[in-house]
């Protein structure tokens, strides 16, 4: 049993490294997992980078292709388009239900981790958003969420998130491109939270969602266009 749950560890942390650089870009979409380089990456052995390597498929971070083995998720422009049609209906419902259902911890846990969030904004000119906004931010939109009250709702709508995480961090660069404002957007997410503001609430995360969507598949067509 000792060994069972030392291996079971080793493999729950190898996941959570994994995960980490893959939504931190240090594992690139595309890019192969051979069973020796991550041993030797990560200093683990072919049976934890096996086990953690299968849940990420599972969470279709990582794919397996026949006579190819592992490698991260590939981006796609049909992918995310499917990816965003389904999160807007699935986490717009589950706000809904979290703004009927929520209590008072649901309200207090959205205004802990927005402000959490909000302090971790880049303000000076040059800065950039690094792994802790990237934390706060699913912290915060996990928040608005939790108060649904239908365990499998918020599950399938953080797994679909999970699944868009890589295309979030492609977006980061593009967002003053586009003179989006994130922390006026989050803001007004909390602010129809708290205020219960159901139709408001869910045209909002709705808008935010897209917003990111639109986006990046411009930014994918000019990249297309000049590898032409």
């Amino acid at each position: 049993m000792a060994k069972q749950v030392g291996f079971d560890t080793r493999a729950d942390e190898l996941y959570e490294r994994l995960k980490a650089d893959i939504f931190a870009a240090r594992l690139k979409p595309g890019q192969r997992l051979k069973f020796p380089a991550i041993c030797a990456e990560y200093g683990t052995s072919v049976g934890p980078a096996r086990e953690a390597l299968t849940k990420l498929t599972g969470e279709r971070l990582v794919t397996l292709q026949a006579h190819q083995g592992y490698a991260v998720t590939s981006l796609s422009a049909e992918e995310l388009t499917d990816l965003t049609a389904a999160r807007v209906e699935l986490e717009g419902l589950t706000f809904r239900q979290a703004m009927q259902s929520g209590d008072d911890h649901w309200e207090s846990e959205v205004v802990a981790t927005h402000h959490l969030l909000a302090r971790r904004e880049p303000h000076g000119p040059g800065q950039t958003r690094d792994d802790t906004w990237y934390l706060a931010h699913e912290a915060f939109h996990a928040a608005l969420l939790a108060g649904c009250g239908n365990r499998r709702l918020v599950e399938m709508a953080q797994g679909l998130r999970a699944e868009a995480e890589l295309y979030r961090h492609l977006a980061a660069p593009l967002l003053v491109e586009n003179g989006r404002n994130p922390a006026a957007e989050h803001q007004a997410l909390a602010d129809a939270a708290i205020d219960r503001d159901l139709e408001r609430g869910v045209e909002l995360l709705r808008d935010h969602i897209a917003f990111t969507t639109q986006m990046l598949l411009s930014s994918m067509m000019e990249l297309d266009a000049s590898a032409k």
